[in-house]
């Protein structure tokens, strides 16, 4: 019914396609479920995708990470599932081989940076920004609350002067941060609005002389705030002011809003790169949480060896919520758990409901991909653990990814070195054996925000921004073999200059999980591999034990005993 009114809405428009997004005008940053666009369009409930609606044919693009849930997911005699990179850029391919030469979307949805580069690349197409035709407000009040600067290491008037120096420094008027995640840890701010990201969904204008003024709908803070009419009103009668922001985190919708006299300098966005490097006070929170949250993952792997009997995806899920929630400092979990049973594993992102909860059951893998919120840090952890015995297929294909995960762990690099070129470092250890997988190797964290935080990631597109002491990224590559199992093993780590040479980086782990020895075929690791295996491991219990009881420190012990 929806992609109907749609196509009557471009019948009067003359146009003859529309994009929909997965994101709103805080781009890359989650949704509330009331807000999925593309769920409430098609049933698709990822976090990553983007749909065009033409007037005979309607498709939803998915990487590789989302391909069959989509498929699972959506009615195919309504839209047709493209395992493409969900960018614009990807649709504009597919409409160009299809003569489509119109297209419409919502400006509040696309960087300036990205319409900027379609314009130029696609000069044979109409882009009409048309606004929303999938409207889903939000209305509900959010509260920004303060972060306690001993956890977040820095004041706010020490970051804010930060700010002040860059525009005073480049003789700027102001800098509007469109990113909420820049805004939240700019300000020390948080709240519950987000089911999973502690973070202030506003943007923020900082000017020279230091004054703040928060933009958003509904929302009470402690800096003055104006709604999204007085945003707009600001912009358009902003004659003559320079405003720093950054191309490809503002909407394109602010250029077009603002005064022809404006000048809107493109910069990177500077809290981007500084919270990416973490300070002192948030790295050992990373550290401290990653103990207490490894010992509540063993609490319920303890648990799970005697209980797994009748047992579902859904059990395991809310009994790992119960050991994260009695740690000290926790908040929420840091997105909605992965529990995949069997088959369900090789569904990358998949989340058990009501409706696809599956008993756990003898000689199957479960995939458990899960992660915390602490006042002190955030957690990503994935275990893949065998229930009962494993195949020797299942040996084969673990122990393949646990040397990837290895290889990755081990490396040494130049300072600056892009996570591009550090993706292969892992991927290589599959494609000896004519393996792969459809994500990329690493992404940043947050300390208490996003558990997926640019600007470094590790992957074959990734981002060209050199890695730099104090960043930490997840290694998380794995194997997927639909109708069969999926593997997975993710830990945090985060970077250190090498103990051999100051400029070159290594790799130190934050998540302190045993890995199932019963899944290791240990003659197909090198002396190398084991050595570093029995080492995290000996470190896994001497920092886990003090926070188990008798009969898990017991298991513990035997989790980690030496190959």
């Amino acid at each position: 019914m929806m992609i109907q009114k749609i196509r009557n809405k471009l019948s009067k428009l003359g146009i003859e396609a529309y994009v929909v997004s997965h994101g709103n005008r805080f781009l890359g940053q989650d949704v509330l479920p009331e807000e999925h666009k593309l769920k409430a369009l098609c049933g698709f409930t990822g976090s990553a995708g983007i749909a065009v609606i033409t007037q005979d044919e309607a498709f939803l693009l998915v990487d590789g990470r989302y391909e069959l849930q989509a498929r699972l997911e959506t009615n195919d005699d309504e839209i047709t599932v493209v395992d493409e990179m969900p960018r614009f850029k990807s649709v504009c391919d597919l409409l160009r081989q299809k003569n489509i030469a119109s297209v419409g979307y919502d400006a509040w949805c696309h960087s300036i940076a990205e319409t900027e580069y379609l314009k130029r690349r696609y000069r044979e197409m109409r882009f009409v920004d048309v606004g929303e035709l999938v409207s889903l407000p939000q209305e509900h009040m959010i509260e920004a609350l303060p972060r306690d600067e001993r956890f977040a290491g820095q004041s706010r008037a020490q970051k804010l002067a930060l700010i002040t120096d860059i525009l005073r420094e480049q003789g700027a008027d102001a800098y509007l941060f469109t990113s909420a995640d820049s805004v939240s840890w700019l300000f020390n701010l948080y709240a519950h609005d987000l089911p999973y990201t502690p973070i202030v969904r506003a943007y923020a204008l900082v000017e020279a002389d230091g004054g703040v003024t928060l933009f958003a709908d509904n929302l009470r803070a402690d800096l003055p705030v104006k709604n999204w009419q007085q945003f707009a009103t600001f912009l358009a009668s902003a004659e003559n002011k320079k405003i720093m922001c950054d191309a490809h985190t503002t909407p394109e919708k602010i250029k077009n809003l603002a005064a022809s006299s404006v000048i809107l300098q493109k910069t990177p966005d500077i809290c981007a790169l500084s919270k990416a490097e973490k300070n002192p006070t948030e790295l050992q929170g990373m550290i401290s949480c990653h103990i207490r949250d490894g010992a509540a993952v063993v609490k319920l792997l303890h648990w799970l060896e005697d209980n797994w009997r009748g047992k579902t995806e859904l059990d395991v899920v809310k009994k790992l919520h119960q050991f994260r929630a009695e740690q000290e400092n926790f908040f929420s979990e840091s997105f909605a758990t992965i529990a995949g049973s069997g088959s369900n594993g090789a569904i990358v992102h998949y989340q058990p409901d009501e409706k696809s909860n599956t008993e756990l059951k003898e000689n199957s893998l479960l995939l458990l991909d899960s992660g915390g919120q602490y006042f002190d840090g955030t957690t990503d952890i994935t275990r893949t653990v065998v229930i009962g015995q494993p195949t020797k297929e299942m040996i084969a294909d673990f122990t393949t990814v646990l040397k990837a995960h290895i290889a990755l762990a081990q490396m040494r690099f130049p300072t600056g070195t892009a996570g591009a070129k550090l993706d292969i470092i892992a991927r290589s250890k599959l494609w000896k054996e004519c393996q792969d997988y459809k994500h990329g190797t690493g992404h940043g964290v947050a300390c208490f925000g996003n558990v997926h935080e640019g600007p470094i990631s590790i992957s074959v597109g990734g981002s060209d921004y050199g890695f730099k002491p104090n960043m930490i990224t997840s290694n998380e590559p794995g194997i997927y073999k639909e109708g069969k199992y999926g593997i997975r093993i993710e830990n945090l780590q985060y970077t250190v200059p090498s103990s051999i040479n100051e400029n070159f980086l290594e790799f130190r782990y934050l998540t302190k999980v045993p890995i199932d020895k019963k899944l290791i075929d240990k003659y197909l690791l090198s002396e190398g591999e084991q050595a570093w295996l029995n080492e995290y491991h000996e470190d896994v219990y001497n920092d886990l034990a003090p926070y188990l009881n008798e009969n898990e420190k017991v298991w513990l012990k035997d989790a980690c005993s030496p190959l």
